[in-house]
């Protein structure tokens, strides 16, 4: 996993297999540890990313194009942004699918769990980078602020 230069953000690249999914999590899970994440702030983050990645996975695009993850933890830990960027062409859309459907459902649990999403093109031209925001309890503890009494 390749590290960004910030402390609180971390970017990795995976092939276009299925393999990438539960590898996504894990690395996903070893730096939110390493942020302090809190157990269901990990859950919530797992999944999103897991449906991000199971889609760019889907992607068909030419030749050996790889998979972009990035993790950013903000705000002291108050949010998480998620981005997966892929080599194919088109817009991600939320599907209804029917209940008999084996799949489509991904969007729908990224826009169930997450606090916003969206898709922007990528600055080179080629793809697309889905990104969502997951508001979570404190990833990265504030620091103690000691206040004078009043009353002293």
């Amino acid at each position: 996993m390749a590290e960004q230069s910030a402390s609180h953000e971390a970017g990795f690249r995976l092939a276009r297999s299925r393999s990438s999914v539960p590898r996504a999590r894990a690395l996903l899970r070893a730096k939110l540890g390493e942020w302090r994440a809190g157990r269901e702030s990990v859950e919530t983050a797992e999944l999103v990313l897991s449906e991000l990645v199971t889609n760019a996975v889907r992607v068909a695009v030419p030749g050996d194009r790889m998979i972009g993850v990035r993790i950013a933890c903000r705000e002291r830990g108050a949010w998480l942004r998620l981005e997966v960027s892929d080599a194919g062409d088109g817009r991600p859309e939320v599907r209804w699918p029917g209940e008999l459907d084996t799949g489509g459902r991904g969007l729908l649990i990224v826009d169930a769990l997450a606090f916003c999403w969206g898709v922007k093109e990528r600055p080179a031209g080629i793809g697309k980078t889905i990104w969502a925001e997951v508001v979570t309890p404190a990833a990265v503890p504030a620091p103690t602020a000691v206040h004078p009494s009043v009353m002293s």
